[in-house]
């Protein structure tokens, strides 16, 4: 018998010393499970309760909780090649989106773009890891190669180091598994403060027709008072080349253009440059319907492209940036955007100008932007937290496994 190949990972939790024993992926489970498809033109088969997998309902960043798109019924697993896999299983993806793996607590059925492993002979959290990194370095290792799909037989066969101790197995998924936890609480935290902004947005200004908000500070009362953008705000004319260069982003509103993961485009000459000043409110004059607008924390310039605006007496620009968010602002944004396809949209300041909103008292619009920049702030810190246990999250499974 060849004597298998032992090694140790570079970090290890205290208490155990012995290598680590390189086994087959076959090696981790007693059963193996493929999968199918029923047919989708027959509707008694898509009416069921049995969850059934496909490779969209699984993200490479998520080894875990996935949520079946679609449920069938016993009906449809009898008449198809899919079949029942038990609970506690992992359900790898074998076809096109390879990489990508699951650990499924309950019972499922899944796509034929599935390998699953059920009766684990090791733990389940470590399965699910070990597997995973494997998977990673073959892809890394044939970087560049489209790959539409790894065979049952050549998956099973693949190699993995694991430690022969199943309480040390169990310390790492337990670690590993704790790390995506909490990212998992944080995304979760993350996705609740956006919908509360959602909502707020929504709740607290005036709909079209009416002239207070549904919701509004106990302080607060009498009609918001109507005005055109153009009342309001003026163009700032001044170009420059110098100065920090500035971005306008759909989702982060302005930023530093040093901060973007993207290669700089933006022209040698920046002599006609704009400048815009802390306090401004800049946007993308052809991307202003998709909300591509922000309040600028910075001084700077920015590309000829954009649009900037600066506030008049009694106006607070951060709160109109936040309106600017408004479902209904940005329809009424692309309804005042001039070209004849959605390509040349463009929002110039005169068509801006002429736009009505409706705005309460300074002190008001004070206390509104104070609420949501409370809201950003705490979903900042939720942000930075996900960023920072990824980080860590990824330098351990790098240095725990072999």
């Amino acid at each position: 018998m060849k004597k298998l190949e032992k090694s140790v990972p570079v970090i290890r939790f205290k208490g155990f010393s012995e290598a680590w024993e390189q086994r087959k992926v076959s090696d981790y489970a007693i059963n193996t499970y493929g999968g199918g498809t029923p047919k989708t033109n027959v509707p008694e088969y898509w009416s069921g309760e049995i969850p059934w997998i496909q490779s969209s309902d699984v993200l490479i960043s998520n080894l875990f909780n996935v949520i079946p798109k679609k449920y069938i019924t016993e009906l449809a697993v009898k008449s198809s090649a899919t079949k029942f896999i038990p609970a506690n299983s992992i359900a790898i993806v074998s076809r096109v989106g390879v990489g990508k793996l699951v650990f499924m607590p309950f019972e499922y059925t899944t796509s034929q773009d599935f390998l699953s492993l059920s009766n684990l002979q090791v733990d389940s959290n470590f399965g699910v890891y070990s597997i995973y990194m494997m998977l990673q370095k073959e892809l890394k290792n044939i970087q560049g190669t489209s790959i539409k799909g790894i065979t049952k037989t050549d998956l099973l066969e693949k190699h993995i180091n694991k430690p022969s101790s199943r309480e040390e197995q169990k310390k790492i998924g337990g670690f590993f598994k704790q790390l995506d936890d909490t990212i998992a609480l944080h995304q979760r935290k993350l996705d609740t403060l956006k919908l509360i902004k959602k909502g707020f947005l929504q709740q607290m200004f005036p709909k079209s027709e009416e002239d207070v908000p549904k919701i509004r500070f106990t302080d607060f009362d009498g009609k918001w008072r109507q005005r055109k953008l153009g009342d309001v705000f003026n163009e700032r004319s001044e170009r420059s080349a110098d100065g920090e260069l500035i971005s306008v982003t759909i989702n982060s509103g302005v930023i530093k253009a040093s901060k973007l993961e993207k290669k700089d485009n933006s022209s040698f000459d920046k002599s006609n440059y704009k400048v815009v000043k802390k306090g401004d409110i800049a946007y993308n004059s052809m991307r202003m319907w998709q909300g591509a607008s922000g309040y600028s924390f910075y001084d700077g310039i920015l590309s000829p492209a954009y649009t900037v605006i600066y506030p008049r007496k009694d106006i607070n620009a951060l709160f109109i940036a936040y309106m600017f968010k408004k479902i209904d602002m940005l329809q009424t944004f692309q309804r005042n955007s001039q070209g004849l396809t959605s390509d040349t949209w463009n929002l110039k300041f005169p068509s801006l100008s002429t736009i009505k909103i409706k705005i309460p008292a300074n002190d008001e619009q004070i206390k509104i932007t104070n609420l949501f920049q409370k809201l950003e702030y705490t979903s900042i810190l939720h942000q930075n937290r996900i960023e920072m246990l990824k980080k860590v999250k990824k330098a351990y499974l790098q240095t725990m496994f072999i």
